[in-house]
């Protein structure tokens, strides 16, 4: 399965020390450069940087449609611009983004998108982790912002 992930959920993660959770779920990652660069050099001192530049199952990617690149960037940021891109270039089965803007962008571009809460329900379903609540709480607490009507549906969806 191939999977492109923009910053958002890679750093969300790192920070509650759970990185671990897309792994198991995704085996494999696909970045754009500019996650690469937004994550691991920019943010080198920040939760994540070590573990994402470490990782085997990361593999960094170029993108060649910069004019693509471009057009996005107008209205998103370059990572998810070039994530975006990137899902497309490569024909990726999901794309992980969490911004709606981007998600809208993606979806109207064919992509099939998810978002981390997205993957945090998958992950129970597959007994990867027990319960979501305590990673939304986690999540909350280190700055992920979660809508709080999405927040409850999460829980529901998960069955807590």
């Amino acid at each position: 399965m191939k999977v492109v992930c923009n910053s958002s959920t890679l750093i969300a993660l790192a920070r509650i020390g759970h990185l671990d959770i897309l792994e198991k779920e995704v085996k494999s990652l696909l970045i754009p450069r500019a996650v690469y660069e937004e994550v691991v050099v920019k943010g080198m001192d920040k939760p994540g940087a070590v573990e994402i530049r470490e990782a085997k199952w990361i593999e960094e990617r170029d993108v060649h449609n910069r004019e693509l690149v471009m057009g996005f960037n107008t209205v998103l940021d370059l990572g998810e611009s070039e994530a975006i891109v990137l899902a497309k270039e490569i024909n990726a089965d999901l794309l992980i983004l969490d911004d709606e803007e981007a998600r809208k962008k993606a979806l109207s571009e064919g992509i099939r998108v998810a978002g981390l809460l997205a993957i945090l329900i998958q992950a129970k379903k597959r007994g990867t982790i027990k319960k979501v609540k305590p990673f939304l709480e986690a999540l909350k607490d280190n700055g992920f912002f979660i809508r709080e009507e999405l927040y409850y549906q999460t829980i529901q969806e998960a069955e807590e």
